[in-house]
């Protein structure tokens, strides 16, 4: 798990002793654990202390109860450090999937939610890192820790509710005739999940990616939003993603999916017009400011009020429609059905 990308510098430590491994030369330094190390990139390799190793170094505690420290932080397993070609450092927590697990799980739900709830988002989470295995090899690395993979905050981000999720359903994924499922999932759904076509283009053959009414996410704060949002900030955020966009004369919705999400936009301009697929548009005003495309807009004066449903692209499982369904009496499985039908839950191995 990249950690740290293209630092020009890290603190390590330990909770006790552990070891430097140079992975060109085999070379090995013990190091203390009641000391905190500067790591540096140089042009001959990297730094520690007055030692310089290679381009890539492996840290190893030397007792498994032990936590190694990245920054302050505490992590599960060994730590890799390597120089890139910028000339700075790539920081790798290297540790099994179920041990990331325990580092996501409560940066994605909250440990208070239901037992059943929390087993359902263990086993997404689950199905989703050893889907994408490998995403980022060009870094040296199969997932980051932000929200482009999963939000992984190692041992500080830990809670024992979510990590007993993750341990009562050890192994587990999601499968579709036999193959690992793309489990997408987003916050709540605003009532209707989506199909994953009106969506993502390219993303076809997935029915288990069928949207699915939800009346189970009603109760949470994020079911209705609405924000307003200057024109001329609409326009500023067109243009610098590639849209040549003059003063904004009006926006008007073009159509919209089975799920009620905005399908394609229109914004007139002083030129002309341009469309624009609506999930795109979210993504380049800010999802967090659009916070789903299941919304209408009015034009106040120099601004334009956006207000809808929901918080996500709504794709796969609503994490708030899985904890009604859990307070309504529904087990792990019988969420996962609903939000994925068609589907299998089989016990593989990490």
């Amino acid at each position: 798990i990249g950690i740290l990308e293209k630092v020009n510098s890290v603190n390590i430590g330990g909770d006790g002793d552990f070891e430097a491994i140079d992975l060109e030369t085999g070379g090995h330094l013990k190091l203390e654990g009641s000391s905190v190390y500067l790591i540096l990139p140089t042009s001959e390799g990297i730094r520690i202390g007055n030692q310089i190793f290679g381009r890539s170094v492996r840290f190893n505690s030397f007792s498994d109860g032990e936590m190694l420290r990245v920054n302050g932080r505490r992590y599960r397993d060994g730590i890799k450090i390597s120089s890139n070609s910028k000339g700075s450092l790539n920081v790798i927590n290297e540790l099994g999937v179920e041990g990331y697990l325990y580092g996501v799980m409560a940066r994605e739900v909250s440990p208070e939610w239901s037992t059943e709830a929390l087993k359902a988002q263990a086993v997404v989470s689950r199905t989703y890192v050893m889907k994408n295995l490998g995403k980022h090899d060009r870094e040296g690395f199969d997932l980051s820790a932000t929200m482009t993979s999963q939000v992984y905050g190692g041992v500080e981000a830990e809670d024992r509710r979510t990590s007993e999720a993750v341990d009562l359903t050890r192994g587990e994924v999601i499968t579709y005739e036999g193959e690992l499922i793309k489990s997408f999932f987003h916050s709540n759904c605003g009532g209707y999940t989506e199909d994953v076509t009106n969506v993502w283009e390219g993303e076809e053959g997935f029915p288990y990616l069928k949207g699915v009414v939800c009346p189970f996410c009603k109760k949470s704060y994020q079911y209705y939003w609405e924000k307003l949002v200057e024109e001329e900030t609409v326009k500023q955020r067109l243009n610098e993603n590639g849209y040549d966009v003059g003063d904004i004369k009006k926006i008007r919705i073009l159509g919209r999916s089975s799920s009620g999400r905005v399908t394609y936009l229109r914004i007139y301009d002083n030129r002309g017009h341009i469309d624009i697929r609506g999930s795109n548009f979210r993504m380049i005003m800010d999802p967090s400011l659009i916070r789903s495309t299941l919304f209408a807009i009015e034009r106040m004066g120099s601004r334009i009020r956006f207000y809808g449903r929901g918080w996500g692209h709504g794709v796969g499982m609503c994490q708030w429609g899985a904890k009604g369904m859990a307070e309504r009496g529904a087990n792990y499985r019988q969420i996962l059905q609903y939000y994925y039908p068609q589907t299998k839950i089989e016990k593989w191995e990490d």
